[in-house]
């Protein structure tokens, strides 16, 4: 491999490439943490043109790449485990021009999701795909894993938010899709086939995103309740529902994420009374039009407790209630973790399936349940006892999966619902796709990458 790097590096700018060992082991994982990365070498281009001679001269001497974006997933989609050319395109970090009539903003693939949203908010627009990781994570790897985050209720996935892009294949051509174009009715939409691709067919370097409006500071109103329990929490959701207002975001955790996020240094707002919590984000066309839906929910007993923020600071503290959860998990915490999806119509059992099959199996096992009701994505996190090495838990954790994917294929649900396939969910996909749908990924994939150098061992590949 030495020897390929070596041939490879010829020609390019001296501080084009990095092998010192800190950068090796920085760049070639993400935060699965699972897999130990080894790391070839790694490269920051700084623009399209130096990903494609990049690229070109990976393709002519068979060296495989892993694109590299925030790195903030966890299905190791980002991992190099193999001597792997790590490409990180966070130097391509540009953001570009704001068209306020077109309400579009021109970036390169390594700006910053938070940097887009400031960049956005004094015009009055944001680009509405947001999740806890914002601060970290890019746009180049939000597209390649067509990410979801906390509002996909009211926005969708982050595919409906981009109107062009360009990618560069495995053998360095470069494609300019769509451009700024709202309609182009001009047969297969050949942006879909990269976003949400994880880097196996393509590298994004470039976007056109589509904005929305800002939700108004003044209308939008967050709301945190305690629950007796999940069912009640999916009553709860199909009145929000109901309601007249726009439903901006719907977030869950069970009582055992609260008391974990509230020792990790944040302050519940009210005593801790009740097996499930919600989150509700909504914006009111009229003044007080969530009032009567407050009332009912209260009058009726379909929550215990509730509070509603009453400044901008008070909202943050309840967002961060949800948005910290993963992160005090985490924290000095070996955690086997899924992330998983069904029609909202079967959540409420598959959570109780849930529950029910890992208090059987492993009474011992901390299971912390979190999510999106809204879109019907759950998190589960499971932390590993004291008492177990790490080989044994992760083994214990491995045969549980099997009844995790067996369960969601049962409720017709998906394997990954935001954190891609990667590695990790690759043996998984069966329980997802279709023989047939899998032969046609492959097919596309040796169509687009011939020598397999693009992200090898993800997804299909």
């Amino acid at each position: 491999m030495a020897h390929s790097f070596q041939k490879l590096k010829t020609g390019f700018r001296a501080d084009l490439f990095s092998d010192a060992p800190d950068v090796l082991e920085k760049y070639g994982q993400d935060w699965s943490g699972v897999v130990r990365p080894r790391a070839g070498l790694v490269a920051f281009p700084r623009s399209t043109e130096e990903v494609s001679a990049i690229l070109r001269a990976c393709h002519a001497n068979d060296v495989a790449v892993v694109p590299s974006g925030g790195r903030t997933g966890l299905s190791g989609g980002a991992i190099a485990a193999h001597g792997e050319l790590v490409l990180s395109l966070e130097k391509m970090n540009r953001i570009g021009a704001l068209d306020l009539q077109a309400r579009t903003l021109e970036v390169e693939a390594g700006a910053i999701t938070e940097a887009v949203h400031r960049h956005c908010e004094p015009h009055g627009l944001t680009w509405p795909v947001d999740f806890a990781s914002k601060g970290s994570s890019q746009v180049g790897g939000n597209l390649s894993t067509n990410a979801g985050g906390v509002r996909v209720v009211r926005y969708g996935l982050t595919r409906n938010w981009v109107l062009g892009l360009t990618a560069v294949t495995a053998d360095g051509t470069v494609l300019r899709l769509n451009g700024a174009l709202e309609k182009n009715n001009t047969g297969i939409d050949l942006r879909q086939v990269f976003i949400g691709s994880e880097g196996t067919l393509g590298v994004i370097t470039e976007a056109i995103l589509k904005l929305a409006p800002l939700p108004v500071e003044d209308r939008t109103r967050v709301c945190f309740f305690a629950l007796e329990n999940f069912s009640r929490v999916i009553e709860l959701f199909a009145s929000a529902r109901r309601a007249s207002f726009t439903l901006s975001a719907f977030e869950c955790l069970s009582r055992r994420c609260l008391e974990q996020v509230v020792g990790y240094g944040l302050k519940a707002p009210f005593p801790i009374d009740g097996e499930a919590y919600a989150l509700v984000e909504f914006e009111e066309r009229l003044a007080g039009e969530g009032d009567a839906w407050l009332e009912e929910a209260f009058a009726t007993g379909l929550v215990r407790n509730g509070v509603q923020a009453q400044s901008p600071r008070e909202k943050k503290e309840l967002w961060a209630l949800r948005e910290q959860v993963a992160e005090s998990i985490l924290h000095g915490n070996e955690v086997h973790q899924q992330d998983l999806s069904v029609p909202i119509a079967n959540l409420e059992p598959f959570a109780a399936g849930i529950e029910e099959r890992y208090r059987a199996a492993y009474p011992e096992f901390a299971v912390f349940i979190f999510g999106h009701i809204g879109d019907g994505n759950l998190h589960i996190f499971i932390q590993k006892p004291r008492a177990l090495t790490s080989d044994e838990f992760h083994r214990s954790c491995e045969a549980q999966d099997r009844m995790l994917f067996e369960l969601t294929q049962k409720h017709r649900g998906s394997v990954s619902a935001e954190h891609g396939v990667g590695i990790l969910k690759r043996p998984a996909l069966p329980y997802s796709r279709t023989a047939a749908e899998l032969a046609l990924l492959r097919s596309l994939k040796s169509a687009l990458d011939p020598r397999g150098i693009l992200n090898p061992g993800k997804i299909v590949g």
